[in-house]
C-alpha cells in the first residue's frame, strides 16, 4: 500500500477545464459519463484508522487513477482491489470539513469528509470491597456490556469511551445488578417503567463561548444562473453539483454559487453546499434543478424526488377486507383473537387508492406489510394468558417469491401496483431477509445456511438484540440465515430483487435492519441501483434498526440504505408531546442529534408509530403510563380493550403530526393515527382499521393530518428548506426557508392558552395543545 500526504484543492478552473476537454483522456468524458449513481453520501472520520470501500460509490471495475484530500490526512489505495481506501486521522488540527476528490476514468468526483468529532469522557465508580465486577452499557454502545478497569492508584473502577456530541442514556452494571450512574444526578425515563443516566457532550471548541452562535447557511436569492447564499459565522463553504465540486465565491456576507452549464443537459440535478465555521459545522443545503433552472415551485418535484414524500404504512391484513372470498382464519383456539387473520387483503389497498383515501390525506407513498406466503398454522408462545399467533403480519415467511393467498393474488398485486402508479403513488415493500421460517424451503434444504441456534456456552441465542445481534433468532422457530456466506447473500438478494423486477416496486423497508451484516446490503443495493438505472428512476430504501444514532447512520450510505427510521428522535418526541411535564429541551437536544448525524436533508423516516410500540394516543390520553414495564404493554393489550381516555390526546396527537410533517426528513403516518386508533402492545397495537363511523374529534383529526401533508406539499422550504430553532421556552418555534419561501411553525403543549411573541412575526394567541403555522409564500417560477 503505498502512503502520501496531499493537500489540495479541486479548484473550479480546473473543473471547468475537465468538463470542457482538458488532455485526450478527458475529452471523452463529460459529467453525463459518471459512474456514480445517486448522490455521493458524505463519509464520517473517527480517530485513528477509516476504512472507506469505494465501490460503495463505484462499480468494481471502475479504474481509479489517483485521490487527492484538501486536508493534512494520511491516507492509501490498496492496490490489490483499486477500491480500498483507508484514511488515517492522527491529529487534533482537522478542518471540520474537507473535499476528497477521486480521478476515475478522466473524470474528477468530490465527495465530502467529515472530521472526527467524538471525545474522550472517562466514568468511575468508586472503590468497594463488595464490589468484584463493575459493567458499563449505554446507547451508544447499543447497550452492549463493556468491562470497568481497575484504576492504576487503586482508587477504583474507570471506564474510558469516545463519545459523540449529544445526550446520550447509559448504566453501570454492579455485581450484576443494573444501577445508575452515583455520581451523576441527571437521569431520564427509559420508556419502560425505570431511568437512565444522561451525559451531555458537547460539540463547542474547548473554551469557546456557548452563547455564541453556531454556523448557519441560508438560501438566500437567484439572480439568472448565480446563487446566493447567507453564512451566519461561516468561514468556509464547500459546494457541489451532484458529485462535482463547485467554486464558492465570498462576497461581502454572502457567497456565491453558479450553476454549471451542463445542468441543461440533465432532467434532474442538485447543488449541495456544506459549510463550517469556529464554532461548528453549520446545516447543510440541498437545491434541486430542472435542467439549469433551481425549482421554487413544489408542482416541479415528481416521485423521484424522495424528500418530497409523505408515507403511510399499513399492515395489509388489518386494513381493509376487500375481497372476502380469500379470508383464512386459523381454527385453532390456542390463537388469541387480536392475534389471528382479519381479512385485510391487496384488493382492499386498491380499492382505497381508486376511492380517493390517500389523495385526500395527502399522502404520495404507500408502504405495505410483507406479503410473501406465510405458514397456515399458529406459532409463538405467550405466557399470561397463554396464546399462539397467527403469522397475519407477514414476518415469517415460508417462500420468497409466493404472494400469500390469504392477501391476493400475484395479478392483484401487479393491478395494485398499476393503479397506484397511475394515480401518482410510489409503493414500498416490507422485506425480510434477516431469517426465514422453519418451514421455508431454504432453511429445510440448507439447514447448513443459518446461524447457530446455541452459543458456545449453551445458553439459547434468541433475543440477544445486542450482544450478538449479527447471529441471535427472533424465536427458535425463526432460523437467522448466515447472511456472512456469500451464497446465502446472493440467494436472499435476488429474492429481494425479484419483487422489484416482477412487480416494480418503487423500493423497500427492511426489517432488522442492524440484525444483517453490511455485505448483504452492499450486494442488494448494487442490484436495486441496477434496476433503478433500467426503469430510469430513483428506488428508496428504508431500514429498521433500533439502536444508537452510529449505529443506525453505519447502514445509511451511497453503497447501502437511502434513510432508517428515527426511533431515537420518535422516543423523544413521544414523551414531550405524549406528557406535558417533560421538557421541550429534551426534543430539541434529540432533534440536533438527529440532524448533526444524518444531516439536514436526510431521508430519514419520522414516525407517527409503528407495528411493535404502543399506540401515542393510548399515551396521550392517559390510558397508559411510560412507566409499565415493557412486555405489560402486549400483556395489557390482549386481556382487555384499551379505550380513549381524555380526548386531549387528540389534540396531542394534532400536535405531534404537525411537528413530523415540518421538520427535516420524511413523514410517516402508522394507519389509524390520522385518527387516534387506541392500542397497547403487538397486536392491540395492530386493530382493524375503521373509516365510517368517526367521531367528531376523530374527523377533526383526520382533516388536521390533511391540511399538514397540504402544507407540506405547498412549501419547498417544508422540504428542502434550512431549519432553525427559534424559541423552546413556553412554545417550541421553529423556521424553515428555501430561498423566498418561509414557514415559522409554533407549537403549545401547555394546557392553557399562551401569548407567543415570535421576532419579525408579531404577538400570536396559540391555544391549549394546538399549533399555528405563519406561512410567506413567495411568487413561483
Amino acid at each position: 500500500m503505498k502512503m502520501a500526504t496531499l493537500n489540495t484543492v479541486l479548484l473550479f478552473s480546473f473543473f471547468m477545464a475537465f468538463v470542457s476537454g482538458c488532455g485526450d483522456k478527458q475529452k471523452s468524458s463529460t459529467p453525463k459519463d459518471s459512474k456514480l449513481f445517486g448522490l455521493a453520501s458524505p463519509i464520517q472520520l473517527d480517530w485513528g484508522s477509516n476504512t472507506v470501500l469505494l465501490n460503495d460509490y463505484f462499480p468494481d471495475d471502475l479504474l481509479i487513477d489517483s485521490i487527492r484530500i484538501d486536508g493534512p490526512l494520511t491516507f492509501g489505495l490498496d492496490e490489490a482491489t483499486g477500491m480500498l481506501l483507508t484514511i488515517h486521522c492522527a491529529t487534533q488540527e482537522l478542518p471540520r470539513l474537507m473535499n476528497m476528490t477521486v480521478f476515475a476514468e478522466g473524470i474528477p468526483y468530490g465527495i465530502l469528509l467529515k472530521a472526527p468529532t467524538t471525545r474522550e469522557v472517562v466514568f468511575r465508580y468508586p472503590e468497594n470491597q463488595l464490589v468484584h465486577n463493575v459493567e458499563f452499557k449505554a446507547s451508544f454502545t447499543n447497550w452492549a456490556l463493556h468491562p470497568f478497569e481497575r484504576d492504576s492508584n487503586d482508587a477504583g473502577w474507570v471506564y474510558k469511551a469516545f463519545v459523540a456530541p449529544g445526550n446520550h442514556e447509559y448504566k453501570f452494571v454492579v455485581n450484576g445488578v443494573e444501577i445508575n450512574d452515583p455520581g451523576n444526578p441527571d437521569s431520564m425515563s427509559n420508556g419502560m417503567g425505570g431511568y437512565n443516566s444522561i451525559l451531555h457532550v458537547t460539540d463547542l471548541p474547548e473554551g469557546a463561548n456557548p452563547i455564541g452562535r453556531t454556523p448557519h447557511l441560508y438560501p438566500s436569492k437567484l439572480e439568472g444562473k448565480t446563487i446566493q447564499i447567507m453564512g451566519s459565522n461561516v468561514k468556509e463553504l464547500i459546494a457541489y453539483w451532484n458529485n462535482f465540486r463547485l467554486e464558492c465565491v465570498q462576497e461581502g456576507p454572502n457567497w456565491v454559487v453558479r450553476i454549471p452549464p451542463f445542468a441543461k443537459d440533465f432532467n434532474r440535478s442538485h447543488i449541495r453546499v456544506y459549510g463550517y465555521g469556529d464554532l461548528g459545522v453549520a446545516n447543510d443545503l440541498l437545491i434541486p434543478l430542472a435542467k439549469d433552472k433551481v425549482i421554487t415551485n413544489p408542482s416541479k418535484l415528481t416521485s423521484n424526488d424522495w424528500q418530497s414524500s409523505i408515507m403511510y404504512f399499513m399492515m395489509v391484513d388489518r386494513f381493509v377486507d376487500g375481497d372476502s372470498s380469500n379470508n383464512a382464519p386459523l381454527d385453532d383456539p390456542r390463537v388469541h383473537p387480536k392475534a389471528n387473520y382479519y381479512g385485510g387483503d391487496l384488493a382492499g389497498i386498491t380499492q382505497k387508492i381508486e376511492s380517493g383515501y390517500f389523495r385526500e390525506l395527502g399522502i404520495n407513498t404507500i408502504w405495505i406489510s410483507p406479503i410473501a406466503q406465510n405458514p397456515l398454522d399458529a406459532w409463538g408462545q405467550f405466557r399470561d394468558p397463554d396464546i399462539k399467533y397467527s403469522g397475519y403480519h407477514g414476518y415469517w415467511p415460508i417462500s420468497s417469491s409466493q404472494v400469500d393467498h390469504r392477501f391476493g393474488t400475484s395479478d392483484e398485486l401487479k393491478h395494485l401496483l398499476d393503479v397506484a402508479h397511475k394515480h401518482g403513488f410510489s409503493v414500498l415493500l416490507d422485506y425480510v431477509a434477516n431469517h426465514v421460517h422453519k418451514q421455508h424451503p431454504v432453511y429445510q434444504q440448507h439447514p447448513d445456511w443459518v446461524t447457530d441456534l446455541y452459543l458456545p456456552d449453551g445458553s439459547l441465542n434468541t433475543e440477544r438484540w445486542d450482544d450478538h445481534r449479527l447471529t441471535t433468532w427472533f424465536d427458535t422457530f425463526m432460523p437467522s440465515l448466515n447472511l456472512m456466506d456469500p451464497n446465502v447473500a446472493k440467494f436472499m438478494a435476488d429474492s429481494a430483487a425479484f419483487w422489484i423486477e416482477q412487480y416494480d416496486f418503487d423500493g423497500f423497508r427492511h426489517d432488522a435492519t442492524k440484525h444483517i451484516p453490511e455485505n448483504f446490503w452492499r450486494l442488494l443495493t448494487k442490484r436495486v441501483k441496477q434496476r433503478a438505472q433500467e426503469r430510469g428512476q430513483y428506488l428508496y430504501q428504508i431500514g429498521e434498526t433500533y439502536g444508537s444514532r452510529e449505529l443506525i447512520n453505519s447502514y445509511i450510505s451511497t453503497g447501502m440504505l437511502d434513510g432508517q427510521f428515527d426511533f431515537n428522535l420518535y422516543d423523544n418526541a413521544l414523551a414531550v408531546f405524549a406528557n406535558d411535564q417533560e421538557s421541550w429541551k429534551r426534543l430539541t437536544e434529540s432533534l440536533k442529534g438527529s440532524l448533526n448525524t444524518y444531516g439536514e436533508h436526510h431521508l430519514m423516516g419520522n414516525i407517527t408509530g409503528n407495528q411493535d410500540k404502543p399506540r401515542f394516543i393510548s399515551f396521550a390520553d392517559g390510558s397508559m403510563s411510560f412507566d409499565t414495564e415493557w412486555m405489560e404493554y402486549k400483556r395489557m393489550g390482549l386481556k382487555k380493550t384499551i379505550p380513549i381516555g381524555d380526548p386531549v390526546g387528540y389534540k396531542k396527537l394534532a400536535l405531534f403530526h404537525a411537528f413530523n410533517m415540518t421538520i427535516p426528513g420524511i413523514p410517516i403516518v402508522y394507519y389509524g393515527d390520522e385518527i387516534g386508533l387506541p392500542g397497547a402492545g403487538d397486536p392491540d397495537n395492530r386493530r382493524m382499521m375503521r373509516f365510517d363511523g368517526l367521531s367528531d374529534d376523530e374527523l377533526a383529526l383526520r382533516k388536521a393530518v390533511s391540511n399538514l401533508s397540504a402544507l407540506r406539499q405547498k412549501h419547498m422550504a417544508l422540504m428542502y428548506g434550512d431549519f432553525e430553532l427559534i424559541s423552546a421556552d413556553q412554545a417550541l418555534v421553529y423556521k424553515r426557508t428555501y430561498f423566498g419561501d418561509e414557514v415559522v411553525v409554533i407549537l403549545n403543549r401547555q394546557p392553557n392558552a399562551i401569548d407567543i411573541t415570535v421576532p419579525g412575526e408579531g404577538t400570536h394567541h396559540i391555544e391549549a395543545h394546538s399549533y399555528t403555522i405563519i406561512e410567506h409564500t413567495p411568487t413561483n417560477e
